[in-house]
């Protein structure tokens, strides 16, 4: 199994990449390939430009595109982890989806509508956040973080969401309050990676 770990938070020391470390360390003593793609070490170019677009109409597939393309073909299952800004995605993230997953690699266009093509493939979500869950819930919206950040992008291309994990407060947070989100999230892996049964979202 590759595990593939996908990350978008620009500081070292963030809450983020200690998670990040955690689920590589927990993955590889449980004898799983990672992959971490932080995109921000990476310098990933989110931008997707005209020649991007015009390159894969044509079938060619910048370097940079098909390298994390390859990677997500190859795995089978992923891990995004990033801070909620201004209710969305780090824009390194967005431009991430935007550039490689494309049409005809990502999905495809039938006459019944679009089909995913990342299939047989689970995907868990760890969302920091400032606010509380019951902050976003009297609002209304963490049902729509949940759809559109899970379903709207991996469902659309065939991937099962196997849970999304929301950590509230993180920069007031003590540290012994972070390591329990860590351990918290480390249990549930312990399920969807030996495939025991798959989690629903779960919100603190």
């Amino acid at each position: 199994m590759q595990h593939l770990i996908i990350s978008a938070h620009p500081s070292k020391d963030s809450f983020s990449n200690a998670l990040v470390d955690a689920l590589s360390k927990d993955s590889e003593h449980n004898d799983v390939d990672v992959v971490v793609r932080n995109l921000y070490d990476l310098d990933f170019d989110p931008v997707l430009t005209s020649e991007d677009l015009a390159q894969i109409k044509e079938g060619r597939i910048p370097e940079d595109i098909a390298k994390e393309q390859k990677l997500l073909g190859e795995s089978d299952f992923i891990s995004l982890v990033y801070p909620l800004w201004w209710g969305s995605f780090p824009a390194v993230l967005k431009g991430y989806f935007d550039r490689v997953l494309t049409q005809g690699f990502a999905f495809k266009i039938t006459e019944n509508g679009p089909e995913g093509l990342l299939k047989d493939k689970k995907v868990f979500l760890h969302t920091s956040m400032g606010n509380s869950v019951e902050d976003y819930e009297n609002k209304g919206i963490l049902k729509a973080f949940r759809q559109i950040h899970g379903q709207e992008v991996f469902g659309f291309c065939g991937i099962e969401v196997a849970g999304h994990l929301f950590y509230p407060r993180i920069p007031t947070s003590s540290p012994e309050m972070k390591n329990k989100y860590i351990e918290e999230a480390l249990g549930f892996y312990k399920t969807v990676l030996l495939d025991e049964e798959v989690v629903d979202v779960v919100t603190r």
